[in-house]
């Protein structure tokens, strides 16, 4: 009976990390539907775990009307020491981790949709080849997640990654090309300078720049911001490239997606003095911890080193 008692006592601990899960990410987000997209979960899911937990606890902890969701005191106070709590679990497990000196276990990462699926789907099938106790579980998505809340390893990210608590390393340099193909610039000509772009057909990847709609150039000392228009946007990098290549119009796309097409002649470089900003190097990120696991230590090191000399930069 004692041996049942315990399996069930710890089946209820294992439900209520997961009731605390969701508490803290509604906490965060403000937002039941933030919250439920961030855990994978539907916004009434996450709903009721919040509402179980309020209700074994006895108190409020969310005050919820149909246009804000804002923390009690209570919910405030209960949420710093959830945030303890979790911080710790993900410290105790890095740790334990950390004791072993060959990478294993789960790796969950998460990378950007075009680059994860043109450079580093077969790094991944690589390195689970090289170390074959490590299982991965990858998140092709261009958001930017919540490594603590959503339980991932490390992100890949496109660009500087702004200031946070998280360790970031640059793996590989790139670079933002302005492109259009050779038909769209026959029948439209050929803009010299930025200002130009405001009166061409400017199709925007809606996860970069301000509304995918402001574009900033820079020439040494000089800075040049254009707000551009077009019929086209997308957040898939690869939609925006295609409808480039078909001459749609002029775009900025990354050199690790468009460098073959610029060399076949498909795409055009334009504006080549100037640079387009913010910079668009290659970061992984992960959490800061004294013990790094290894299956993360061992990735971003395979990472830097596959893309030392990365092939979309060498002409």
């Amino acid at each position: 009976m004692n041996f049942i008692h315990a399996k069930q006592k710890a089946a209820i601990d294992v439900e209520r990390l997961g009731l605390i899960t969701s508490f803290v990410a509604v906490a965060e987000h403000l937002s039941f539907v933030d919250a439920a997209q961030a855990l994978g979960q539907t916004p009434s899911t996450v709903s009721r775990k919040v509402t179980r937990l309020e209700d074994s606890l006895g108190t409020r902890l969310l005050e919820r009307t149909t246009r804000r969701v804002a923390m009690t005191e209570a919910g405030r106070l209960y949420y710093e020491q959830c945030v303890t709590v979790l911080g710790g679990l993900a410290q105790a497990e890095a740790l334990v981790e950390s004791l072993s000196s060959e990478p294993r276990g789960l790796l969950r990462i998460s990378i950007p949709v075009a680059f994860g699926r043109l450079h580093l789907s077969s790094a991944i099938l690589d390195f689970m080849e090289q170390y074959p106790e490590v299982r991965v579980e990858a998140n092709y998505s261009d958001r930017f997640v919540n490594l603590i809340e959503e339980a991932y390893d490390l992100v890949v990210r496109i660009g500087h990654l702004p200031d946070s608590n998280l360790i970031i390393r640059k793996i590989a340099a790139n670079k933002r090309w302005v492109v259009a193909s050779p038909g769209y610039l026959a029948r439209h000509g050929t803009p010299t300078t930025p200002s130009d772009l405001s009166g061409h057909s400017c199709m925007s990847f809606t996860h970069y720049s301000a509304g995918g709609n402001v574009w900033r150039f820079q020439r040494g000392d000089e800075v040049e911001v254009v707000k551009v228009g077009g019929d086209f946007r997308s957040d898939n990098s690869e939609a925006v490239f295609e409808a480039t290549r078909r001459g749609a119009g002029i775009s900025i796309i990354a050199a690790y997606l468009c460098h073959d097409s610029i060399r076949r002649g498909e795409l055009v470089p334009l504006l080549t003095d100037w640079s387009s900003i913010p910079e668009a190097g290659i970061y992984v990120a992960f959490t800061h911890s004294r013990h790094i696991a290894p299956k993360v230590r061992y990735f971003v090191d395979m990472l830097s080193q596959r893309f030392r000399n990365p092939p979309w930069l060498l002409d």
